[in-house]
């Protein structure tokens, strides 16, 4: 699910580049743009490419990696339910969210143990990972929590 919402949020940002941009390529008639190219560049290459330097093999190289991404925005445009729009959307958005929130390893390891404690009182027969095995789902899962505690403090709920 992860690497459909990464792939689907690439797609999108690849289709909402400005229309007035020099054109690198066409993927089924859409354009991939400089401007898109030189992005991916920065990212592989750390900022020691960029499309105008780079040779016509490694142009090529480039396109057949970015063009994925647009075939799939198109098809996820065409087949997918409104709800599952919505669906992709939110969990790109939290993901984007989540990974912008730094959680220190004493709140995870707060959180951990009282997970700990919390399954003691439970009996619960489970065996609990190490917190170096936990740290990274329970840190995810904090930043989480911080959104979701952000947004719902911001909400105006109305019962009726």
């Amino acid at each position: 699910m992860r690497n459909f919402l990464f792939v689907l949020g690439i797609g999108l940002l690849l289709s909402t580049t400005n229309v007035v941009a020099a054109t690198a390529a066409t993927v089924n008639g859409m354009k991939i743009t400089v401007k898109d190219a030189n992005k991916a560049l920065k990212v592989l290459t750390k900022g020691k490419m960029t499309w105008a330097k780079l040779p016509k093999s490694g142009k090529k190289q480039l396109i057949d990696m970015m063009a994925p991404s647009k075939l799939v925005a198109v098809v996820a445009r065409k087949r997918l339910t409104s709800k599952e729009k919505e669906i992709a959307v939110s969990g790109y958005w939290m993901q984007k969210k989540t990974a912008k929130i730094k959680i220190s390893d004493s709140e995870a390891k707060k959180a951990y143990n009282q997970m700990k404690r919390v399954a003691k009182k439970m009996k619960s027969r489970r065996k609990i990972p190490s917190f170096q095995q936990a740290k990274p789902n329970l840190k995810r899962q904090l930043a989480q929590e911080k959104v979701i505690n952000s947004l719902m403090r911001k909400a105006k709920i109305k019962i009726k």
